[in-house]
């Protein structure tokens, strides 16, 4: 077990020692942009607008860095701040150990992936952002700075690394391609049944493994999404957005998280685009020429 450094414990209680009602509405705000959740509705939100590419690439930074902190946490068994110390404001209950931290690397994951795609001016307000989300974790007394610092390293790693396979992505012929949408089908699903009967704790994980299942489906069908802009785009993202909020509200009801939050992966990716071509799209635009 890796013990907090007494370093660490002197940079937490001196961050918590600028505490006040405002930082704390703050600091709880601005945490969230390290919420694995927030990045899938990103992600949901490329999606449905026809931005395919950068939904899956930007899931997958989210993905490969969530999935390397629930590795890593039970294996460095390093236990949260203790509430007895200090003020303990985002009380986590998917995990009792710190290190690394998840936000952290979900944020700096999403750093990572955009960090050659923005302008310098852009990367300098970025940074700025993620810090700040980063000593979020601290003074709401989640995680040591020890946990956030490697779950930002290995975050911003993973990040860049997706970024580099989006490069070499582009440049695979066409029929490798479609080696990879069927071999990343069966990985996909092979992981999602992995995680409903032996890694239940894992159910987002099952998710992101939904959602991947469900793009490699949707281009096996030859399918592409439609680009959509205005009222169209607002639409279709409020329907997909009911509906996958009903799935999860469901996964709430039942104790069926990880086949719940599959299913929510594959509505994003799958159902609702297969719907929304098959049948919507075409409807919405009938009744505009209509009109």
């Amino acid at each position: 077990m890796f013990e907090a450094l007494a370093p660490e414990i002197a940079f937490s209680l001196f961050v918590q020692s600028f505490s006040s009602a405002s930082l704390d509405a703050f600091f709880s705000v601005i945490t969230q942009l390290g919420n694995p959740a927030l990045w899938v509705a990103v992600s949901a939100a490329l999606y449905w607008k026809g931005e395919e590419k950068k939904s899956f690439f930007l899931a997958a930074a989210v993905l490969f860095s969530a999935a390397l902190v629930g590795i890593l946490k039970p294996v460095l068994g390093r236990l949260r701040p203790p509430d007895e110390t200090f003020r303990v404001l985002a009380a986590e209950t998917d995990s009792m150990y710190s290190l690394p931290s998840g936000h952290a690397a979900t944020i700096a994951s999403v750093f990572g992936y955009a960090w050659e795609k923005v302008k310098p001016k852009a990367r300098i307000a970025g940074l700025a952002i993620v810090l700040l989300a980063l000593l979020s974790r601290v003074y709401l007394g989640a995680h040591y700075i020890g946990d956030v610092a490697v779950g930002a390293l290995f975050g911003f790693l993973i990040g860049w690394l997706v970024h580099v396979l989006e490069q070499k992505f582009t440049k695979i012929k066409i029929g490798q391609k479609k080696m990879l949408e069927e071999a990343g089908l069966i990985v996909a699903v092979a992981l999602s049944i992995t995680v409903s009967f032996a890694l239940r704790s894992l159910a987002l994980a099952s998710g992101l493994f939904g959602f991947f299942a469900g793009i490699f489906g949707f281009k096996l069908l030859d399918m592409d999404s439609s680009k959509l802009s205005g009222k169209k785009l607002f639409l279709k993202e409020i329907i997909g957005f009911a509906g996958l909020g009903l799935i999860i509200f469901a996964a709430q009801l039942e104790a069926i998280e990880p086949e719940a939050y599959f299913l929510a992966g594959a509505w994003i990716s799958f159902i609702y685009p297969l719907l929304y071509e098959k049948f919507l799209h075409k409807t919405v635009s009938r009744a505009k020429v209509l009109a």
